[in-house]
């Protein structure tokens, strides 16, 4: 039996740098509905060039709701940000 799908969570170590954004997206149907996602970088420069891709669609888009012109980008530390 192979068993592909387990649940729980798996903690991988390494000593690779590994960079987040993190920013809220609309989800449903009221402008409260909102969650955050995120996505993962090995390079800084990357993750900001991300993050500022991101802001700079914001204001294109003319977004002035707080939770939805956030974006955050940083370093994952240890065993979680």
């Amino acid at each position: 039996m192979l068993r592909i799908f387990k649940k729980g969570h798996t903690t991988l170590t390494t000593d690779l740098e590994t960079w987040v954004v993190r920013w809220n997206k609309r989800h449903g149907n009221y402008s409260n509905d909102y969650k955050e996602t995120a996505q993962f970088f090995t390079s800084k420069e990357e993750a900001k060039a991300f993050a500022d891709s991101l802001k700079r669609a914001n204001k294109l888009l003319g977004h002035t709701s707080y939770h939805l012109t956030w974006v955050e980008y940083e370093r994952v530390v240890g065993n979680g940000l």
